[in-house]
This record gives C-alpha cells, sequence and structure tokens, in this order.
C-alpha cells in the first residue's frame, strides 16, 4: 500500500471512528468534504505510477503525445485530496485514466447514468464531474447532466471526455463545461489545470436539489 492510500484510509478510519464516538447524542454531523479539505504531497511514486497509467491509457487510444500529461504530473508537487464524480456508461474503458486520477490524490466515483450521477450529486460532496457526452443510444446524456448539474451547483467544474471533442467542444463550453477533451492527456491536463478549484463546494444539506425530470 502507497503513502496516499495509507493516509487516505486513515482518515476514512478517522471519520469512522468519529461518528461512532458522536453518534449516540445524536448531535455528530462530519462533513466528508470538510475532512478532505486538506493538502497532500505527491510522492514520486504516485507521480510515477499516473505517468505511467496515462502512457498505458494513450497507447489505448491511439494518443501519441502523452508527453504534456506525464510533465503535468511531475510537477504537480502538492494537491488537495478531492472527490471526482465520473459518469460513463462503460466505466472499465476508463481504468488507466482513474489509476492516474487516484494516484494523484483524486477520489473516484463512477455512475454509468446520468439519473446516478445526480442521485449522487444530490447525496455527496463533489469537486469535479467527469462526463462523457454520450451514453448508449442517447447522444445528448452528457448535455443533459450538465444541463442538471448547472441548476444543482454550477460551481463545480465540469470536464467532458468523449471521441470527437473538437467538434462537440463549442457547444458544451457554451453550456458551462470548463474543458472537453477526447485523449487521457488533455484530460489529466485538463483535471491538473482544476487544481484551484478542487475545493469543498458547501454543505449537500444547503444544495439546491436537481427535480426530477
Amino acid at each position: 500500500m502507497s503513502g496516499l492510500q495509507t493516509l487516505i484510509l486513515a482518515i476514512v478510519l478517522l471519520l469512522l471512528v468519529c461518528s461512532l464516538l458522536f453518534f449516540r447524542s445524536g448531535k455528530a454531523k462530519i462533513s466528508m468534504a470538510q475532512l478532505f479539505d486538506l493538502e497532500i504531497e505527491i510522492g514520486e511514486a504516485n507521480k510515477g505510477t499516473a505517468g505511467k497509467a496515462i502512457e498505458k491509457a494513450a497507447e489505448q487510444r491511439g494518443d501519441h503525445d502523452s508527453q504534456l500529461a506525464v510533465q503535468k504530473i511531475d510537477r504537480t508537487k502538492r494537491a488537495r485530496l478531492a472527490r471526482v464524480l465520473w459518469v460513463d456508461d462503460n466505466p472499465d474503458f476508463n481504468l488507466f485514466e482513474t489509476l492516474a486520477l487516484e494516484q494523484l490524490g483524486l477520489l473516484v466515483t463512477k455512475a454509468t447514468s446520468t439519473d446516478a450521477g445526480v442521485f449522487y450529486l444530490n447525496n455527496m460532496e463533489f469537486s469535479l464531474v467527469i462526463t462523457d457526452a454520450q451514453r448508449g443510444r442517447d447522444p445528448d446524456a452528457g448535455m443533459a447532466l450538465l444541463d442538471r448539474l448547472q441548476r444543482l451547483n454550477p460551481e463545480i467544474p465540469v470536464i467532458v471526455y468523449t471521441m470527437g471533442a473538437a467538434n462537440k467542444r463549442e457547444r458544451f463550453v457554451n453550456a458551462g463545461a470548463r474543458a472537453v477533451v477526447d485523449t487521457p492527456s488533455e484530460l489529466i491536463a485538463a483535471v491538473l489545470d482544476e487544481r484551484s478549484y478542487l475545493l469543498t463546494t458547501g454543505d449537500a444539506d444547503a444544495r439546491r436539489r436537481v427535480q426530477a425530470d
């Protein structure tokens, strides 16, 4: 187990212990988002694993220029622990990208549908959302999620990870997406560019809820 994984496990155990200590009083309310609002050092082993994962992802997707992402990873010294929601109907296609993000201190929650993604957003704190553009036969699934997220919490950065990004970028950016990318290298670079935004976004109970369509 790496040092980063050990730290994350220790934080989760701390949360559980605190919850148990105060459970009977009914007064405990610990925000996971607040708990994760801390900076960690990204070790060389973690950066190495993340870089290799992106190179493997790039190889699988025919991306011949992974150096931009690897260089950004190498330059990353510190980062905030943060939770990322990733909505994609084929999450296994993103295994190496997910590994890279986890090694950089981003805890990835996967959802395979817009409804599942909105459920998570209504009940958990996230600092960043990644979504595909099309799911199954629905070419507008990503746009539907973006629209509902804009009503739920427009402050959360959204990155669209999809094939043919150049043809979709203007539409998604105009709708509120922070970036639209189609290669693993661009994805990691976009996520790292959002590091300054990877902060908690307020208590879940105070956020507006998305109404079911």
